[in-house]
């Protein structure tokens, strides 16, 4: 089998069908999402319509089809969609020709390449992406402008079918030899450290900018007093702040819960609050 692209004119599925399936994908990738098959479940039901109409007369290869598409799978929804767009290729491949792809070659390559797909795609949605809009969009909500909350919500449905729509269909096109070129080079590697980096600078503009706490706490001397956060601040701006978020995010990294890190800090911003040292 020749994997590089899907001829349009021996297809036996329609664009309607492919586009279809997208939709599924884009809105319905984490249906029934669980610890034992995560994604499995999504991929199966994007899958069914697909399945059924390469085999409209043989509902075993049907079942068999679900099967190996219900299996564990865990990937970055809309970068990943590369894997989903492959698999219908792949599926309307082996349909055509049994003898050229086996069932266990489908499931192999979709192991192979949630993992890598996973890494970028995290890297470019979370750690670049929603934070740069976030930082724009949270600056105008807490002044009171509606934009914020309107522009955050269309700029990530924009971004997420743009995506979506793009890397579905190089999958279906493509196939695995680009896929696998793409993940070998040296391009992978050079994205994701200058997307990490990029990221990196995001999240210290916001910890500047939304994390608000100060030393509150007044020193007197005779008739002077001593302002302890303005004395900090003036040698080293956002020490307070810095050391809250450190403190978390280290905290996150040893494995302690999230809901035990919220419950400690507010305890602490109550207590110190309280007795005058924060605020």
């Amino acid at each position: 089998m020749h994997q590089n692209e899907t001829s349009a004119k021996e297809s036996k599925l329609s664009k309607g069908d492919l586009r279809k399936a997208w939709m599924r994908w884009l809105y319905f990738s984490h249906l029934v999402y669980n610890y034992q098959r995560m994604m499995g479940g999504a991929f199966a039901s994007m899958m069914g319509p697909i399945l059924k109409k390469l085999y409209p007369n043989n509902q075993d290869e049907v079942i068999d089809g679900l099967k190996r598409n219900t299996l564990f799978f865990n990937t970055e929804p809309l970068w990943g969609a590369v894997i989903p767009g492959l698999v219908v290729a792949l599926e309307e491949q082996k349909s055509k020709d049994p003898e050229s792809i086996s069932g266990e070659t489908i499931i192999n390559l979709k192991s192979s390449l949630m993992g890598p797909l996973a890494g970028i795609g995290d890297t470019l949605s979370q750690a670049l992406f929603t934070p740069i809009l976030l930082s724009i969009c949270l600056g105008w909500a807490s002044n009171g402008n509606i934009l914020g909350p309107l522009v955050f919500s269309f700029g990530m449905f924009i971004y997420q079918n743009a995506v979506t729509s793009y890397t579905f269909g190089a999958g279906y096109r493509l196939g695995t030899t680009a896929v696998e070129k793409f993940l070998d080079s040296d391009l992978v590697n050079k994205i994701t450290t200058a997307t990490s980096i990029m990221g990196l600078m995001v999240a210290g503009a916001m910890i500047c900018k939304f994390v608000t706490v100060g030393f509150t706490l007044q020193l007197s001397i005779g008739d002077t007093a001593l302002h302890l956060g303005e004395i900090v601040d003036m040698l080293v701006p956002k020490l307070l702040p810095l050391i809250c978020t450190w403190s978390a995010y280290t905290a996150l990294q040893r494995g302690v819960p999230v809901v035990r890190v919220l419950l400690i800090i507010a305890g602490i911003s109550i207590l110190g609050g309280a007795l005058g040292i924060i605020g």
